[in-house]
């Protein structure tokens, strides 16, 4: 098995964001489409910089 690069942990990373976005909404005060959005919009934030800062070679 070949070791793990930066890629494996940005997109390990999007759907963490998102699901914590959603319980984040669900166990508190805060709407959970308001935190499902957040989440949403952290897991934008790293896919710009997979694709534009660290873009894989």
């Amino acid at each position: 098995m070949e070791r793990a690069t930066r890629y494996d942990g940005l997109l390990a990373a999007m759907p963490v964001l998102v699901v914590g976005g959603l319980l984040a909404g669900w166990l508190s005060a805060v709407p959970t489409a308001v935190g499902a959005g957040f989440g949403s919009a952290l897991a934008g934030i790293v896919v710009a910089l997979s694709l534009f800062v660290v873009p894989p070679e």
